[in-house]
């Protein structure tokens, strides 16, 4: 009984032009168990096992390549499915079908290589490459005249501020503390010496207790 197997892997690529970089292999395979019994058709270690050794295979066989772009790698799939057929068989397992997804790079390697073309197109283009390095000035002068620009507020608003702190900072001595409009209680009573009791008059005469200046 026939199955399906989806295989995926990132690995390594020493490509002619990008140097190195990391391509994404993927695709599916319709492969049946010479051993049912041993390998059962279609369970999840069964299915692992032959994806497992598809990376593998894709791996042995980019290594015995050579020098080969990743963009010619899709006319490489029959190389691909007959090293995976016969690593399959002599484990047992038939391969009966294959299909493999378009190869790309992963994303880290797509910005390095549009990079690189890029500074390739400029370079055969001297026109592009004036015009590159005009905008590179353009904004490097911007960027320098807006740092300058925020030096001189910086620098014109110092004053003030310094001005702002010292005046906040003698505030508190230049003002006088408010007087208090609670009146001052004697601790006795100057008619009868009796002891107060922190009211305005004497509990035992009733004189007040108001301190008088």
């Amino acid at each position: 009984m026939a199955f399906n197997v989806s295989f995926s892997n990132t690995i390594p690529f020493n490509d002619p032009k990008y140097r190195s970089i990391f391509i994404k292999i993927s695709g599916d395979l319709m492969v049946e168990s010479d051993d049912p019994n041993y390998l059962v058709p279609g369970s999840e270690t069964t299915v692992k096992y032959v994806a497992d050794m598809a990376n593998y295979s894709i791996g042995r066989t980019l290594i015995n390549m050579g020098p080969v772009s990743y963009k010619e790698l899709s006319t490489k799939f029959g190389e691909f499915v007959n090293v995976i057929a016969s690593d399959l068989k002599s484990r047992q397992i038939t391969l009966v079908g294959a299909s493999f997804d378009p190869v790309e790079p992963d994303e880290a390697s797509k910005i390095r290589i549009k990079r690189q073309e890029e500074t390739e197109r400029l370079v055969n283009d001297p026109a592009a490459m004036a015009a590159k390095m005009q905008e590179a000035q353009a904004q490097a002068t911007a960027a320098a005249q807006a740092a300058q620009a925020a030096t001189s507020v910086t620098a014109q608003a110092a004053p003030v501020q310094a001005a702002l702190v010292a005046a906040q900072a003698a505030a508190p001595a230049s003002q006088a503390a408010p007087a208090s409009s609670e009146p001052q209680l004697m601790k006795y009573c100057a008619r009868c010496g009796t002891l107060a009791s922190g009211s305005k008059f004497c509990t035992n005469c009733g004189s007040s207790l108001i301190k008088r200046s």
